[in-house]
């Protein structure tokens, strides 16, 4: 009888994370689930918030429509890792959801970025090219940037700041 396990084990020895992530000391956010890296994801900016001195306060519920305030602005915050392109798809962006902005936090083998577009931009889309998720429908995108669209971690204070005084 053949085993399951052992076709399966044998298969996915031809997969793996590409090098650039096998020696990354990030690599560990490549390894957990998507749900897991949105998670990380939201959970280090607000510890980078807390560091930075930044204001920072948990959405009131799991089911809002944003995930934090961060210096008075409500965020939507989506967080991918580096694919072998480059690139980084930020999953299940909804710009009929009721937030100030989206920041997405992009994990590379050896850097951390980010970028930030209002809602507006998202909608029209200036933020990028939002393509749908889903076949027929118009509730969720992805949303895809290439590491020259994002900005290093350390650019995040000012960035932040820089979005607060353009809309007071």
């Amino acid at each position: 009888m053949n085993d399951p396990i052992a076709v399966m084990k044998s298969v996915a020895k031809g997969y793996g994370n590409a090098a650039k992530w096998r020696v990354s000391s990030l690599r560990d956010v490549k390894l957990l689930s998507n749900t897991h890296v949105g998670n990380v994801g939201q959970d280090f900016i607000r510890d980078w918030c807390l560091a930075e001195g930044i204001s920072w306060k948990d959405a009131p519920s799991k089911q809002s429509s944003w995930d934090a305030e961060i210096d008075g602005k409500r965020y939507e915050i989506k967080t991918a890792t580096e694919d072998t392109n480059g690139n980084f798809q930020f999953n299940h962006i909804r710009h009929h959801r009721d937030y100030d902005g989206v920041l997405c936090l992009g994990i590379a083998p050896k850097e951390i970025l980010f970028g930030i577009w209002t809602k507006a931009e998202i909608a029209t889309g200036k933020a990028g090219n939002l393509v749908t998720m889903d076949k027929g429908s118009s509730a969720t995108f992805k949303l895809t940037k290439k590491k020259s669209d994002l900005l290093p971690i350390i650019q995040f204070k000012q960035t932040i700041q820089a979005v607060r005084g353009s809309n007071n």
